[in-house]
């Protein structure tokens, strides 16, 4: 696997990266100082990365919130450390819950209609395989197997997934 470009997560993740530390960082120069250190750390870590360079951005934004919190335990203020980690965690699961279902979106979209029409039905319109079965005038085993094959197929483009 390539190794990580941190020239360009620099560029992609600078601002993000840098408006959420601002936003739970109010001193300016201890907030300077957190985007240095998130950026060098990503730099010490880029060569041991194995996940997807693709699918950066939970890593950057993991260690993002690490640095954070682990200023507040410097700094004992632990009234605020609560705050910071739940308004961390809401907007971590926003994105997280965006880019997997793009993920997702992807996968669906690359399987055959037939095992694409069973993944919906089964679990989009919440019903049984037995139904799916009778619904598509097909047996109950071959949609089973179909089933099985459309899940194996979407873990495998969650593999290398940052989830």
């Amino acid at each position: 696997m390539p190794p990580l470009d941190c020239e360009r997560i620099w560029i992609d993740y600078k601002d993000r990266v840098s408006g959420y530390i601002f936003s739970h960082v109010s001193n300016k120069e201890d907030a300077q100082d957190l985007l240095s250190s998130v950026f060098a750390k990503l730099v010490q870590a880029a060569s041991s990365y194995r996940g997807d360079p693709n699918h950066v951005s939970s890593f950057v934004y993991r260690t993002t919130q690490n640095l954070v919190i682990d200023y507040y335990r410097g700094k004992k203020n632990f009234n605020e450390l609560p705050e910071a980690i739940e308004a961390a965690s809401a907007v971590e699961d926003d994105y997280f819950k965006q880019e997997t279902l793009d993920c997702l979106a992807k996968g669906l979209a690359q399987l055959p209609k037939f095992e694409r029409d069973i993944i919906v039905l089964h679990y989009y319109k919440n019903i049984s395989l037995h139904k799916v079965a009778e619904r598509m005038h097909k047996s109950y085993e071959k949609i089973k197997w179909a089933h099985k094959r459309a899940l194996e197929f979407l873990k495998s483009k969650f593999k290398n997934f940052d989830l």
